[in-house]
Parts: structure tokens; C-alpha cells; sequence
């Protein structure tokens, strides 16, 4: 099932962090409390662990960009190794062909 990471309250009185650095890609597969990305507060420089296993399907915040506690940092995908989104459209399915004929047979012929 897919999940989202959305930012914790890192500290007292610490509203927002501005994304350092990502330390995984999207499609990447992670590990429980592998660190995923660096935040940077009014107070430090913090790595966050990812809260479960499985594969990192959006990034949701740009290196560089400002979150805010309870915004979605990362979108994680099924644990099938998918990332989550829209669903990939089926491949055409090609139409069947019409049966053969029935070819009469000859007079005087006997049947099969």
C-alpha cells in the first residue's frame, strides 16, 4: 500500500526546515530509519529517517524548498518495488480474427 512521510515536529518551537539535500531518488528502494533527507532549522542541520520500508515513489519538496511541519516530504510506493501514481494504460489488445469460411461442397461430394 502506498504512504506518505510528511515533515515531523523536529524540536520546540520549529515550524519549517529548508530540504538540504535528498540522500535517495525517486525509484530508489529504502530501508526502516534509513536517512532520507537533510533539513536544515532555525536550530540545526537534521538528518530524517525514513519511517518504512519500501520504494520511494515522489519526491515531494525540491532541494532548496521550505516545508512545514505536516507537509508531505516523500511519497512512497507499493512494496512490489512500484512507486506509487497513476496506473500504467494496458497495451492494446489486438482484435481476433473472424473464423474461415464455410466453403459448400461440391454436388455429389460426401460429407466429412
Amino acid at each position: 500500500m502506498a504512504s506518505e512521510f510528511r515533515f515531523p515536529d523536529v524540536g520546540e518551537g520549529i515550524h519549517e526546515g529548508r530540504v538540504v539535500a535528498w540522500l535517495v531518488r525517486e525509484g530508489d528502494r529504502v530501508a526502516l530509519d534509513q536517512a532520507l533527507v537533510k533539513v536544515e532549522t532555525d536550530k540545526a542541520v537534521v538528518e530524517l529517517p525514513s519511517p518504512v520500508a519500501g520504494v520511494v515513489g515522489r519526491l515531494e519538496v525540491p532541494a532548496g524548498g521550505t516545508v512545514h511541519v505536516g507537509d508531505v516530504l516523500v511519497r512512497f510506493g507499493e512494496a512490489g518495488g512500484a512507486p506509487s501514481g497513476p496506473e500504467p494504460a494496458a497495451p492494446p489488445v489486438a482484435p481476433t480474427p473472424p473464423p474461415p469460411a464455410e466453403i459448400p461442397a461440391a454436388p455429389g461430394a460426401l460429407p466429412p
